[in-house]
Order: C-alpha cells, then sequence, then structure tokens
C-alpha cells in the first residue's frame, strides 16, 4: 500500500510541479524580497519595523539575514504578512519527481552492473555494451518496483 501511496503522490506533485514550472525561473533577488518588495511598496525600514513591532536594527538584522541565506522561515513569513504579502516555500524539482527516482534507478543499477562486470572481466567473461545495458535498466526497474532502500543509500 506504501508503494501505491507514494507513487500517487509523485504524479500528483509532478503535475502541481508542470502546473507551476515558471515559478523555477523566478530568482531571488540579491537583496532578498523582503529589501526588494519593502522598497518596491515605498516601506521604510521603520515603517516595517513598526508594523512588526521591532526596531529599525531588526529589519537590517532581517535583510543582511536573508540575502546571506541565513534568515528563519518564521521571520520571512512575518516580514511578508507584514507587507501584505504571502509567504510560499516549497522545492521546485529540476527534473519530475518520477524522473528524478528513475535516474537515480539507473544510476545505482550502471553502479551494480559495472561492479559485476570488472569482477567477469578478470575471469575474461565480459559482456558487451548492449548486453550491459539491457542489464542496467533491467535492474533498475526491479529496484524501482522493490522499492529498493538501494537508490538512495548512496551519494549523490
Amino acid at each position: 500500500m506504501k508503494s501505491k501511496t507514494a507513487k500517487l503522490r509523485r504524479a500528483q506533485l509532478d503535475r502541481q510541479f508542470y502546473a507551476a514550472q515558471g515559478i523555477g525561473a523566478l530568482k531571488t533577488p540579491k537583496t532578498g524580497w523582503v529589501r526588494e518588495i519593502r522598497t518596491a511598496l515605498g516601506m521604510s525600514m521603520n515603517d516595517l519595523a513598526t508594523r512588526l513591532g521591532v526596531i529599525k536594527q531588526r529589519i537590517e538584522g532581517l535583510e543582511k539575514n536573508e540575502a546571506a541565506g541565513t534568515v528563519t522561515l518564521e521571520s520571512l513569513r512575518k516580514a511578508a504578512e507584514a507587507m501584505n504579502c504571502e509567504f510560499v516555500y516549497y522545492f521546485v524539482p529540476k527534473q519530475g519527481l518520477q524522473k528524478t527516482l528513475e535516474a537515480q534507478a539507473l544510476k545505482v543499477a550502471d553502479e551494480i552492473v559495472k561492479s559485476s562486470e570488472h569482477s567477469m572481466s578478470l575471469e575474461l567473461q565480459a559482456t558487451s555494451k548492449s548486453a550491459q545495458k539491457a542489464l542496467t535498466e533491467e535492474i533498475a526497474q526491479e529496484l524501482l518496483r522493490n522499492e529498493d532502500r538501494r537508490i538512495w543509500s548512496r551519494k549523490k
């Protein structure tokens, strides 16, 4: 049951990511979203500080931390609310989740085939490239079917 649920969830998420494809092209400004939105609204640091109930130096720190990538999600959520914005946080896969899973299974299968191929070549039993490719694809499908833990147990 777990595998069917995971597969269904991957498909649902892939559809959502496909629908929001352009979002991945939206790049974070160098100065960060807080400063970008605040200045676009014509809001001073003091104005934002007042709306958040903090001092101006906290806003300076918030903007500095966001630009450095060390800001907290809670701080961003509060700043967004104070500027009448929605705070949205999510990952955008470089390719669909299913494709990511399949590519990872192929990598692992390739490692398995290469490892056994090395042993076989030492015994003068090497196989052709096409046979290796077919075996790699077969092993990858088996890894996926069985939700084999080895798919993610190796480093990137």
